[in-house]
């Protein structure tokens, strides 16, 4: 069933409004591409941050301090490069303005 000239201008509408409110959005779905849903740091953000808290278990369990400070390096590593620098750059916008 074709669609009324009524429904082509609603849809016409929506389309509009998606490019307006979402430019990024609009232009990945016009092209047919999906863009890279994972982070770029994903996987070394979860290596990092899994061997610093493998670290700061067996520095807690046998006395090592710099095992654990390596650790928690590690693992505060980890957290920046899982956040990535959207994340880390809104944060300081955020501060700039406030």
């Amino acid at each position: 069933m074709p669609m009324s000239d009524e429904e082509r201008r609603l849809l016409k509408e929506l389309e509009m409004g998606l490019i307006v409110d979402d430019p990024h959005l609009a232009m990945e779905l016009l092209s047919g591409y999906p863009a890279r849903r994972l982070p770029a740091g994903l996987f070394p953000g979860m290596a990092a941050a899994l061997i610093g808290a493998v670290l700061i278990l067996a520095g807690a369990g046998i006395p090592a301090p710099g095992a654990v400070v390596l650790g928690i390096l590690l693992l505060g590593l980890g957290a920046c490069l899982l956040l990535g620098p959207t994340v880390l750059a809104r944060s300081a916008r955020r501060q700039h303005t406030g």
